[in-house]
């Protein structure tokens, strides 16, 4: 049910933004602009925490790969971190959903006080993981993947047929024991690793068209254009971490210190034109010059587009929980929280180890 739920909240964003008003005549370029700006801010402090998803083990270090037996493991992790509402607000004002999140809240009741505590609108992650134990020296490397595209999937394509979501979640880490675990039944490593995130969501819902009036009786023309809203970061994590195994469980906890490059931006997508009286042949090159100076990025005949690029945001988190060890099953409950932004987020892993 935990999971039903994280996957609901980031399809009902997907739904408002799909379902919201048309634009009037007058085209919000300037709003949509600096609503972006706002977006990317607030996205920059939240994408590098969600991107830590995965690889969050409770085993600070797993053991050498050669050996009997052999150390290694996979398995799934699922989790959530928060998104400040402000990241996406300014974004639904201007499309005409600016009431959408409360909605949600409001229908979910007391569940959607969560949202608050944690520190805004949970966003979903999940993870396939892989970590293999080193030769030679104490250390263990981490790989994991999240991916999902809709449009690959016939029954969420079915259930979606106007909303595209296209998701990944890549990374790795390498770990070495300070304290491997033999002398003592405790485990401590220091590690390093690379997350890279990317996420673009299609609406196929016209959004209303543009009709903006240029010098005279000439008009930039789109009809019906659809919108796509996309973001991405990359991180460089810093962690370490300890392990206690004691029998059938294994507390843990950890800190790791990032650095993340994100970015966001939208694209409107429609045939584009610019024409006199509405008719007439297409004088778009004409007009492209002033047209980008008036906020219609990267503009070709098949629509605009803007991109606005973060500077680099530093985060600092905290991590812990336990597993519960049953043969060669593991499965771990994690916390984490943002130090930074004051936030909560958490997961699930299932897997198998020796």
């Amino acid at each position: 049910m935990k999971k039903l739920g994280k996957i609901a909240c980031i399809f009902a964003v997907i739904f408002i933004l799909a379902a919201s008003p048309a634009f009037s005549e007058d085209f919000p370029i300037e709003e949509l602009n600096d609503a972006l700006g706002t977006f990317i801010g607030e996205l920059a402090k939240s994408l590098p925490f969600n991107s830590t998803i995965g690889l969050n083990w409770s085993d600070a270090y797993i053991g050498p790969l050669i050996g009997a037996p052999p150390h290694f493991g996979l398995g799934l992790s699922v989790g959530f971190t928060p998104l400040n509402f402000s990241a996406i607000g300014g974004l639904l004002d201007v499309i005409g959903a600016g009431d959408a999140i409360s909605g949600i809240t409001d229908q979910m009741g007391e569940a959607g006080k969560i949202f608050n505590i944690i520190g805004g609108f949970p966003i979903p992650a999940y993870t396939f993981d892989l970590r293999l134990g080193g030769h030679g020296i104490p250390f263990d490397v981490g790989f994991k993947l999240g991916w999902l595209d809709t449009s690959k999937i016939t029954a969420l394509k079915d259930l979606l047929p106007d909303v595209g979501l296209n998701y990944l979640l890549v990374g790795g880490d390498f770990r070495y024991a300070l304290i491997d675990g033999k002398a003592l039944p405790i485990r401590l490593s220091v590690g390093i690793g690379f997350n890279h995130m990317n996420t673009k969501i299609s609406m196929g819902v016209p959004i209303g068209d543009v009709n903006e009036q240029l010098d005279g009786n000439y008009y930039f023309i789109m009809k019906e254009p659809s919108l796509d809203v996309f973001w991405s970061t990359n991180v460089i994590e810093a962690k370490a971490q300890v392990s206690f195994p004691l029998l059938i469980i294994t507390p843990y906890a950890g800190v790791g210190a990032s650095i993340g490059w994100s970015k966001a931006g939208y694209g409107v997508n429609a045939p584009a034109g610019v024409y006199e009286n509405g008719n007439g042949p297409n004088l778009l090159n004409d007009y492209r010059d002033e047209l980008e100076e008036m906020g219609f990025g990267s503009l070709t005949n098949g629509g605009f587009s803007s991109t606005s690029d973060s500077k680099s945001s530093f985060n600092f988190r905290a991590f812990g929980g336990i597993s519960l060890n049953l043969f060669v099953i593991r499965i771990d409950l994690t916390a984490m929280y943002d130090i930074v932004a004051r936030s909560l987020g958490a997961s699930v892993g299932l897997r198998f180890q020796l």
